[in-house]
């Protein structure tokens, strides 16, 4: 069975490393013949930072689908059409916006130097932070800021992207029309109804609508509905991935895709 993980708020919490139990967990599974994929909002770079070694040549999907790597190699990408970036770039200027775009691999800012979202960018150093008209495929754009948000997504939204507004954060993401997590799990050969994921926000979604088996990580009101199981944030929430972890893995198989019920 593949067992396939969001990260940021599903397995790894306050931009933390995941935990070692939640990895020694993982790699449990792992050695029992299960495989273990990633899936996240981040680009696959700022996949490893947050992952033990153990893990770094696993099936990483990055960019919330827009780059998959496996075994340290890049399989695909999805970059955007150039003039839709264009067009985004444009609007970002005329709204003063703060951005952080993302290539294959490396990546363009106008941030600060001091901004607290560079902490998590690169922090291992394998990328090259290039001038913005050096980053040739547009695989992702964020939003990190504007003096009028709503106003700059509802234009953005106008655009043929996947665009996710994420308002708790305050910040937008566009990768290409067509991308998600789902979509690339499909291209790596995963098949609907043949793996468990785990998720907490809007684009873990695809994902929740194909899964064999699905554990929502958190209150996200319309990831529940899809959900086989919840699980709370609170003191136990890694104890408790854990055990459903094992129960999952170990226990007497996957258990049909019921509603969702509280782990």
């Amino acid at each position: 069975m593949h067992f396939i993980f969001d990260i940021d708020g599903t397995i790894s919490f306050k931009g933390q490393p995941v935990s070692a139990p939640i990895m020694n967990c993982l790699a449990r599974i792992q050695e029992a013949g299960h495989i273990v994929g990633f899936a996240s909002a981040r680009p696959c770079r700022d996949m490893l930072p947050v992952l033990d070694e153990r893990f770094h040549h696993n099936l990483l999907i990055g960019a919330n689908g827009a780059m998959t790597y496996f075994q340290g190699e890049r399989l695909a990408s999805s970059p955007l059409p150039q003039a839709t970036a264009d067009a985004i770039m444009s609007l970002l200027h005329q709204y003063e916006a703060a951005y952080l775009v993302d290539d294959e691999w490396n990546y363009a800012h106008n941030l600060e130097g001091t901004h607290p979202f560079l902490f998590h960018v690169d922090p291992l150093r394998l990328a090259a932070c290039l001038p913005m008209n050096e980053i040739y495929n547009v695989i992702k754009i964020l939003v990190l800021g504007s003096n009028r948000l709503e106003e700059l997504t509802e234009k953005l939204k106008s655009l043929d992207t996947t665009l996710h507004y994420h308002s708790a954060e305050g910040i937008v993401d566009m990768t290409s029309i067509g991308v998600n997590k789902m979509a690339a799990l499909r291209s790596f050969g995963i098949i609907p109804g043949q793996f468990v994921c785990f998720g907490n926000d809007m684009n873990d979604i695809p994902m929740f609508q194909q899964a064999g088996y699905s554990v929502a990580i958190g209150s996200f009101d319309k990831l529940l509905p899809l959900a086989s199981c919840n699980i709370p944030v609170d003191s136990d929430t890694e104890e408790r991935i854990i055990a459903k972890l094992e129960e999952l893995a170990f226990g007497n198989g996957i258990p049909g895709n019921a509603a969702s019920t509280s782990a």
